[in-house]
């Protein structure tokens, strides 16, 4: 008899083009070693005052994670500022919100929010979101009123304290921007001076290759905040404008920021800049950056601290200089 043997086929070996990339924190992209370092709590979003300039310093800037920059009524600012990795005692102070902090604040999966409170419409509206609501008046605890400070900037807390009352089902956020990976170059043009106007408000940011960080002028002034050790300036490891078209809210009349849709972005990080725009369909995708509408190259930023300034789509109000 005879016999025929087949011989077996191997599978092709398929060896991966890229690298996989590290674990990292979610929002700001620091390499960890072990998802274990990721602090279990969810993220906390705290509306703080920037406006007038009695307000500076302000407490709690520098321990953000991200910090959001709002134009609301009376064409002034407002701040968002999300905390996740690091704590601060004290935070403030505490304002009220707005619309257009729900869908700027979704994209964090869920977080706390606090807040001073606002009008009807706005709290009713927070209230059926899925922002987990800590407003000063409708129950949540921890808030103080500090001596030395003038009504209604005055309103304080601590970051334990208000992470204190998150539920037992709130998680830690998801990545909001793409970081850059070991080896990854930064391209771009030079950029070390960056002033955007919102609205009344002027903020220059100088970019210091010593410490490779970004320092905040605002109106002409020094912008400097509280820390646990003192006062410092502040200070941001990226720069990201996202340029917004304000609309008008129809229940209160105030500014409204559209940030679901796209429109030009500009991406300033280790004193470079890189032009693009960003995109989102939904308040619960993240800040897509990209370098074009064709090809959607993402642009990466550096791990560290950002800050995300929202000025009105308007020519002329986002300038830089080498």
């Amino acid at each position: 008899t005879t016999s025929t043997t087949v011989a077996e086929t191997e599978a092709p070996v398929v060896v991966p083009t890229t690298v996989p990339d590290v674990l990292r924190m979610p929002l700001t992209g620091d390499p960890i070693a072990d998802q274990s370092e990721i602090p279990d709590r969810p993220a906390l979003v705290v509306k703080i005052s920037n406006a007038p300039q009695s307000v500076v310093p302000q407490a709690g800037l520098n321990d953000a994670d991200i910090v959001f920059e709002e134009v609301i009524n009376d064409q002034v600012t407002r701040l968002a500022a999300v905390f996740h990795s690091e704590d601060s005692d004290p935070v403030g102070p505490i304002r009220s919100g707005r619309f257009q902090d729900i869908n700027l604040a979704l994209s964090l999966n869920r977080p706390l929010f606090a807040w001073s409170g606002g009008n009807r419409a706005v709290t009713l509206a927070i209230e059926d979101s899925d922002l987990i609501d800590l407003s000063a008046v409708n129950g949540a605890s921890g808030y103080y009123r500090r001596s030395g400070r003038t009504s209604p900037n005055d309103l304080y807390s601590s970051t334990d304290v208000l992470w204190g009352q998150a539920p037992d089902d709130a998680e830690p956020p998801t990545a909001v921007f793409p970081y850059l990976r070991d080896g990854d170059q930064l391209t771009g043009d030079l950029a070390n001076e960056i002033e955007i106007q919102l609205d009344s408000i002027r903020a220059r940011w100088s970019y210091d290759a010593e410490t490779d960080g970004y320092y905040r002028r605002q109106n002409g002034n020094e912008h400097n905040t509280e820390t646990s050790t003192g006062v410092e300036r502040v200070w941001t490891r990226n720069v990201v404008v996202m340029m917004a078209d304000y609309g008008t809210n129809t229940f209160d009349g105030n500014p409204d920021a559209q940030v679901m849709g796209s429109n030009p972005a500009y991406v300033f990080s280790g004193g470079t800049v890189r032009e693009g725009l960003w995109l989102r369909f939904a308040p619960e995708d993240p800040f897509n950056l990209y370098d074009n509408a064709e090809d959607l190259n993402p642009i990466a930023l550096q791990p560290g601290r950002t800050w995300v300034e929202i000025p009105r789509n308007v020519e002329d109000v986002v300038t830089w200089a080498e």
